[in-house]
């Protein structure tokens, strides 16, 4: 949840014992303009260790020591926890998810994105949430296109791919962007104005004929970058009906399907698409202005090969505007 502040300094408070992880936080949190204070375990009883505005960050192993009641009581109404060295993999995790003031989870807890922390920190100090080029290095040239109908679509999957192919991108993350970049924009085309009329998801309809006859009311707005690092792409709808809850109970019904055909193969429906977009890319942001617009940003990194790839988004990331 956003803490949705203008600007201006708040506190993190950091629950770790991991000396390199605290002074990697020091030096990140300080550069957001967070105060910083450490603690090596929550308090008990009703006592509480934040202030409304505050940031919670807590390693794995303190996390793993701590009730969950506990983890969510001790940090004030409108407060943040960030979760740092899990993985959504751990039902446990996903299930503290499922707090209204837990929506970080970021599984580098040894060599954590410096970055990452960064930017993670001062937009929720700010509320200033929307934006891929945010977790770009400086410079990064954006590309930006509007898509309203399914011809379009296909059209930006191409160029997207050729952009990727041309910045050197390993065969397997092409594909990964090119399918991640469908799932995304058949979300916002079709799934969003459908839930934003009370209807059902479309369950991405698999007849391209019947669904190249439907028009969304808004163009949803792709965009795509890359830093050398970290490939980049998001999409914006003008609905905001993205839910954590839907996120969350798609990710677990997911699990249990792991064996369907690949989406290319068959409809998924948004549960599996989501599922499948978890599963391909490095990190997973959605940025939400509730009832307005929805901007999920996806990242691939370039530098991870197949071998090393993990099963699913290494940070997953929630913001909530005002």
């Amino acid at each position: 949840m956003s803490s949705g502040q203008d600007g201006g300094s708040a506190r993190a408070v950091c629950v770790t014992s991991n000396l390199a992880l605290r002074k990697t936080l020091r030096r990140t949190l300080n550069a957001g303009g967070s105060t910083v204070e450490f603690v090596d375990t929550l308090p008990g009883g009703d006592a509480k260790i934040a202030a409304e505005s505050a940031m919670l960050f807590i390693d794995q192993a303190c996390r793993k020591a701590t009730d969950a009641r506990q983890l969510t009581q001790v940090i004030g109404e409108g407060g943040t926890v960030v979760i740092l060295g899990d993985s959504l993999e751990d039902d446990a995790v996903v299930e503290l998810l499922r707090s209204a003031r837990v929506d970080h989870v970021i599984s580098d807890v040894d060599a954590p994105d410096e970055i990452e922390l960064v930017v993670t920190s001062v937009k929720l100090v700010s509320g200033d949430i929307f934006g891929l080029e945010k977790y770009l290095a400086w410079g990064s040239k954006v590309h930006e296109l509007s898509i309203e109908t399914y011809e379009e679509k296909r059209s930006a999957l191409i160029t997207v791919a050729q952009h990727a192919r041309e910045v050197g991108a390993r065969r397997h993350v092409i594909g990964k962007i090119e399918s991640v970049t469908d799932e995304l924009l058949m979300n916002a085309l079709y799934d969003a104005p459908a839930v934003s009329q009370g209807a059902p998801p479309t369950q991405h309809m698999a007849d391209p004929a019947e669904i190249a006859r439907r028009q969304a009311d808004h163009a949803a707005i792709f965009r795509y970058a890359c830093d050398g690092r970290y490939f980049a792409v998001s999409v914006q709808d003008a609905y905001g009906e993205l839910h954590k809850e839907a996120i969350l109970d798609h990710l677990v019904r997911a699990r249990t399907e792991r064996g369907a055909p690949r989406m290319s193969e068959t409809s998924l429906g948004a549960g599996l698409g989501l599922y499948f977009i978890l599963s391909s890319v490095t990190r997973f942001i959605a940025n939400i202005d509730q009832g307005h617009r929805t901007e999920v940003v996806c990242l691939f990194d370039l530098k991870e090969s197949g071998r090393n790839a993990a099963s699913c988004a290494r940070s997953l990331h929630i913001f909530t505007a005002g």
